[in-house]
């Protein structure tokens, strides 16, 4: 029947407009989804070994001859792997990765997420003040391009009636807001 077909096209629509996320599943099912990014702060070497998905804006990078480190300003996640908008973040932490990034491409303000395993910390300073960064051995990196970021790489899903012309599922906060 045609209501059951519709059914049917609304969930699969959703299926696939769900979370595409940067970072695979095969890794993402390794991660301790009740370990906060508080916990690994406050005591960072009771997390060595575990796996991490952090995401977040990047202050600063470092290049020695055979590891790049990456200073992020730590941001909540969304499903889709997204760091939130907001101004608030917990702290920072270091992406550690073997071998050269270019430093163009991962340039202050640039937006990151990373999946890797917390391998201790490292001492150093937030203007003046002394800091320890939590160190993540970075396996996984993704590195959003602004329109990305502001125009997720999904598209819209099904139509919902009675939400306005422009509200579409699933909504995603940095889509722009349009209300009529």
């Amino acid at each position: 029947s045609m209501k059951k077909n519709g059914l049917f096209w609304m969930v699969f629509l959703l299926s696939i407009t769900g979370c595409a996320h940067p970072i695979s599943g095969d890794f993402r099912s390794q991660v301790d989804p009740d370990l906060s990014f508080n916990q690994i702060l406050q005591s960072p070497n009771n997390y060595v070994g575990k796996n991490v998905v952090l995401a977040g804006t990047i202050v600063k990078k470092r290049n020695s001859k055979d590891v790049t480190e990456i200073e992020v300003v730590e941001k909540d996640l969304d499903c889709f792997g997204y760091p939130s908008l907001s101004d608030q973040s917990r702290g920072r932490f270091l992406f550690r990765k073997q071998g050269y990034l270019e430093a163009e491409i991962f340039a202050k303000g640039r937006i990151v997420t990373g999946g890797g395993t917390v391998v201790g910390t490292k001492s150093g300073k937030i203007g003046e003040v002394e800091y320890e960064f939590p160190v993540i051995e970075v396996e996984e990196i993704k590195l959003w391009d602004a329109p990305d970021y502001r125009y997720p790489p999904y598209g819209y899903g099904p139509y919902i009636p009675g939400w306005g012309i422009y509200s579409y599922y699933p909504y995603h906060p940095y889509r722009p807001r349009r209300f009529d």
